[in-house]
């Protein structure tokens, strides 16, 4: 046919693949002004950060700095629990769009939200792990959006991410609309864990609401010897 191999339609292969990873217009509102992870300043803008002070502990906004009350007379299974932003907004259609509508291209920009945090802050870890998925729902969903949430986060500390450390042993009812209680109990021993001994884990996941999840995994990888556990998510239920 006469046309390069290396080209489609007139435009390079080379070109084709850097504008789907670097778009010059916002994948949100479709606008050009400086757009980074693929996301405008506007847009950027409007993300709302949790409001400070935040307990040091389980991430959950206070009164006054330090460990909250209900960390002090109950400490949770993690040692730290710490959020980059609100669940509203912006950030909770990315993310609706992004778990339920295969949206997977704003992970860098989720990615890159939870990263700012994180260096902020100075945390460190010796491995990255994703919340897991059931593999029943894996397969009904095709893709893990914690693990995308994860392979990004991993670019940004240069950390490996280990996927196989953490399993979801059992199928359970979706968390939405559950109360917390209900929440807590419908993941109770859900998850095991193993090759942790020793080491300082990050946990990522997408969202945190009432802790049910971040309480769970951190039990199950302090049973399995880790020294550590952090776990981390891109947005957090305020009330």
């Amino acid at each position: 046919m006469g046309s390069d191999s290396r080209s489609c339609y007139g435009i390079p292969m080379f070109s084709l693949a850097w504008k789907s990873l670097f778009p010059d217009r916002c994948l949100i509102c479709a606008g050009s002004d400086i757009v980074r992870d693929g996301v405008c300043s506007l847009c950027r803008s409007s993300v709302q950060p949790l409001p400070d002070p935040v307990c040091d502990t389980c991430g959950t906004p206070v009164g006054t700095p330090g460990t909250c009350i209900g960390c002090t007379v109950r400490p949770p299974a993690y040692d730290r629990c710490l959020s980059a932003c609100r669940f509203e907004g912006t950030v909770r259609e990315v993310i609706h769009r992004f778990k339920y509508r295969h949206a997977t291209v704003y992970k860098r920009f989720l990615a890159g939200l939870l990263f700012s945090v994180i260096s902020e802050k100075g945390i460190r870890a010796d491995i990255l792990t994703p919340v897991p998925l059931h593999w029943s729902r894996l397969v009904l969903r095709g893709y893990n959006q914690s693990s995308l949430i994860a392979r990004e986060l991993s670019r940004y500390m240069k950390t490996d991410v280990r996927y196989g450390i953490l399993r979801k042993t059992r199928k359970t009812p979706r968390q939405a609309g559950l109360s917390k209680k209900d929440r807590g109990r419908n993941l109770r021993r859900a998850f095991s864990a193993g090759r942790v001994e020793g080491k300082s884990v990050m946990v990522v996941d997408d969202v945190i609401t009432t802790g049910s999840t971040a309480q769970e995994v951190s039990r199950a990888l302090k049973d399995a010897g880790a020294a550590q556990v952090i776990f981390v998510s891109v947005g957090r239920a305020v009330t």
